[in-house]
């Protein structure tokens, strides 16, 4: 038994001891490519709608510099892309 709480304590003291380590192991946030801190969102008739770039799109998105508010026909509505996203036909950017 005593070796039992001997083993014990030897890993209780050593998770205690790692988990500064571990904590200070994550990552730093680039500054110039981080997301708003807040995306502005607001609720019509109980549908979230977050304003990007002037536009109201339908749900919560997490927007960047680099976001776009695009058309996508066939029944998918407005969504928010990166400008480098290649929309499929018929699509396009909404001003």
């Amino acid at each position: 038994m005593k070796l039992l709480k001997t083993r014990l304590s030897v890993l209780v003291v050593g998770t205690s001891l790692m988990l500064p380590a571990v904590v200070g192991a994550a990552p730093v946030e680039d500054a110039a490519n981080s997301s708003s801190t807040a995306p502005e969102t607001m609720i019509i008739s109980s549908t979230v709608q977050t304003n990007v770039n002037g536009t109201y799109v339908p749900g919560i998105y997490v927007t960047t510099n680099d976001s776009m508010v695009a058309f996508i026909p066939g029944g998918v509505g407005l969504v928010v892309v990166n400008k480098g996203t290649a929309l499929p036909n018929g699509a396009y950017y909404v001003d």
